[in-house]
């Protein structure tokens, strides 16, 4: 036992790193619980007919990305999976990044055709302003997409006469984005909307969501793993909440063994342990 008490705490980092990396290799799929918030937006989500029209607005920034992309693609692909028709939009400069990544690495993957079943908007500045002008005409705030094209152009965006064509708006932001299209958008003209947020602005969300502003939401990294495992397509989430779980398991299983090994190995001796 006093070998175990004096073990090079290299070995134990070493331990650590295969603990942690090989989830994200393969991932176990460790059981979750799946929150309301969560369960609300996939239900609504599934509501939603083949050929609706979803609002993506990518407001992901390289901070973010860990918890707010991470949402965006589980409920990017439960969409397309249903048939759904996705305009992408932002409100900051970095959110067009990853709605080009949307456009280019997943879409394709569900046969949407680009123009007619998925469109990037370029980003516009203002903020709550934008979402405002969004709400009164999505059409008029852009003249073409992120690519040039004339949105007269585009199939999808010759569906979208009014904001009232739009079934659901999806935010992801690190900010209040959340709350600009619940005051701008859902109160205003009855759009349904559902967020995805990082932890620390879930506190910030919740009345929104408890008032019915928000018919859904997701919570951080724990929100876009329940959402995966509750589409059965089990992804980037899944893997880093397991990576999570084994270490903090591990932690676990060393306080544990180390408290087993020094009362098993005490011999007193003036009070100190041979």
């Amino acid at each position: 036992m006093n070998k175990l008490l004096r073990l090079d705490i290299r070995l134990i980092y070493i331990v650590l790193a295969l603990v942690v990396f090989a989830p994200l290799y393969r991932p176990l799929g460790l059981p979750l619980s799946i929150n309301e918030p969560t369960k609300r937006a996939f239900d609504f989500v599934e509501t939603l007919p083949s050929g609706s029209i979803v609002v993506f607005c990518t407001d992901v920034t390289p901070a973010t990305e860990p918890e707010n992309w991470t949402q965006c693609v589980a409920m990017a692909k439960h969409s397309m999976r249903l048939g759904h028709r996705l305009l992408l939009i932002s409100t900051v400069p970095e959110g067009v990044m990853y709605g080009h990544k949307l456009v280019q690495e997943y879409s394709k993957g569900y046969g949407l055709e680009y123009g007619k079943d998925i469109v990037l908007m370029p980003y516009r500045a203002g903020e709550e302003t934008v979402v405002a002008a969004f709400g009164e005409d999505p059409r008029s705030l852009y003249e073409k997409d992120y690519y040039g094209t004339p949105t007269a152009d585009l199939g999808l965006m010759q569906s979208i006469n009014s904001i009232k064509d739009v079934a659901l708006i999806n935010t992801y932001s690190g900010g209040s984005v959340g709350h600009q299209f619940a005051r701008q958008v859902e109160a205003k003209h009855g759009v349904p909307v559902i967020c995805g947020v990082v932890s620390a602005g879930v506190i910030s969300h919740m009345p929104y969501y408890t008032s019915g502003q928000l018919k859904g939401m997701l919570q951080g990294m724990a929100g876009s793993a329940e959402y995966e495992l509750i589409t059965k397509v089990p992804g980037k989430a899944v893997a880093l909440m397991d990576a999570q779980s084994t270490g903090h398991g591990f932690f676990v299983f060393l306080l544990i063994l180390g408290n087993i090994a020094y009362f098993a190995g005490r011999q007193t001796k003036g009070g100190q342990v041979k």
